[in-house]
């Protein structure tokens, strides 16, 4: 028998599960490579850092997504060392791997910007862990001041967000929302009134790829919902109890989110190649490295330009769920013997969603949405995004619970695992 071309994929996200699942009637033996048995719905993680939705929602096992393809061989294990000239990529606790392709999707991780104790004391929202460890702290605040009303002086429901991006804008929605709207059914006893959320981002508009009006929109409805903007402000330092900004000014707070960027997975460091801002491998039209054309680098430790815009294509999954598909169709043509083509990004629009009832939807040719209409919009395309069925009658039946009782904490499973 033949032996079939071995394709090595490395980071079962957006990118690397999209490619492994398309492929799965091709001429080809596929090792799916990532350190967790769950794939995360990244989009979504802001949901349940603020109890909206349940850890298993987001995080679904990957068995249960490939559905036993027989052509792929899955392993939880993490990623030592790659490298690319000997075709060679090397496990903890395994024996290397070699490969007829290599697909890096080994995604990102939080860049601190070398802030002074970001690292320490700053709270991420890239993981399913980090998304759990920030709702459990959230809730641990109001145990806190329930406990000892004293606490309030020192800044316990004082909630700062760093970053105006679409996780920030988000994060900081849903958790003024909570706080002012929806906490009081389990802690009666606690003076919401005196919490604060503060976002602070460093430009002079939030969600800079949107249109000026849906920004303005945007800005207003996080200040109708309690949240207090502040323009033109970076976070210099971080402590246990307060944070530090360029004004000089200090905020008392137990809790700094940072959304304010991300840097390729470190690994990439070692791969010998020139890499681009943030750490991001540049990649050219077929997502092939130029001088390893059978590596390809897919999702958000790709650097890919766009001949139709001035910068590179932004780290969102649609992003990663398009190159990734797009190795996919171009292994396909290869193992056909047919040439490769040029990746093109579609954009299908940008959304975020702001509160109940509020998001804004940027589409293309100009067209935008505002309100209860994007806000719909965002959910239906939400939930046709996630994996499967379970998760989607999962987050369809936690949405209207939220809705429609504000009750966000009946069943919440407060562990601090992320098994799923």
């Amino acid at each position: 028998m033949t032996k079939l071309p071995h394709l090595l994929i490395l980071g079962a996200g957006f990118a690397g599960l999209g490619a492994a699942v398309k492929l799965k009637k091709a001429d080809v033996a596929i090792t799916l490579v990532d350190q967790n048995d769950y794939h995360t719905f990244q989009p979504l993680l802001y949901q349940v850092a603020n109890s909206i939705l349940e850890p298993s929602t987001v995080g679904e096992p990957i068995e249960n997504i490939i559905n036993g393809q027989k052509n792929l061989t899955f392993k939880q294990v993490p990623v030592t060392h790659i490298d690319l000239q000997e075709r060679r990529v090397q496990l903890a606790d395994m024996k290397p791997l070699t490969y007829d392709y290599l697909v890096l999707a080994l995604g990102a991780n939080v860049n601190y910007f070398g802030v002074l104790g970001a690292a320490e004391h700053a709270f991420p929202l890239y993981t399913l862990a980090d998304a759990i460890q920030l709702r459990n702290h959230i809730l641990q605040q109001f145990d806190l001041v329930d406990k000892d009303p004293s606490q309030i002086e020192e800044g316990v429901l004082n909630f700062v967000i760093l970053g105006g991006g679409p996780t920030g804008v988000e994060t900081a929605g849903a958790l003024a929302e909570f706080i002012f709207h929806d906490i009081s059914n389990k802690y009666p006893h606690v003076p919401v009134d005196k919490a604060q959320v503060i976002l602070v981002e460093g430009s002079t508009s939030l969600l800079k790829m949107f249109k000026p009006d849906l920004q303005h929109y945007t800005k207003g409805a996080l200040q109708e919902h309690g949240v207090t903007v502040h323009f033109g402000q970076r976070v210099t330092q971080v402590a246990p109890h307060h944070v530090t900004l360029n004004s000089g000014d200090m905020i008392k707070t137990r809790t700094l989110v940072w959304a304010a960027g991300l840097q390729a997975n470190p690994l990439v460091k070692n791969l010998g190649l020139e890499l681009g801002p943030g750490g991001r491998i540049p990649v050219g039209a077929g997502l092939t490295l130029e001088a390893y054309p059978e590596v390809y680098v897919a999702g958000d430790i790709a650097f890919i330009r766009d001949d139709k815009a001035p910068d590179p294509l932004p780290q969102l999954g649609s992003v990663a769920i398009q190159s990734g598909e797009h190795i996919a169709d171009n292994i396909k043509r290869l193992l056909k013997g047919k040439p490769a083509k040029p990746f093109k990004y579609l954009d299908k629009g940008t959304m975020a969603t702001i509160s109940r009832g509020a998001a804004v939807l940027q589409m293309p040719r100009g067209r935008s949405m505002i309100g209860k209409k994007a806000f719909l919009a965002w959910g239906t395309v939400h939930l046709a995004l996630l994996p499967d069925g379970h998760s989607r009658r999962s987050a369809l039946s936690q949405w209207s619970k939220t809705f429609f009782t504000h009750d966000r904490l009946a069943n919440l499973d407060l562990e601090d695992g992320v098994d799923i």
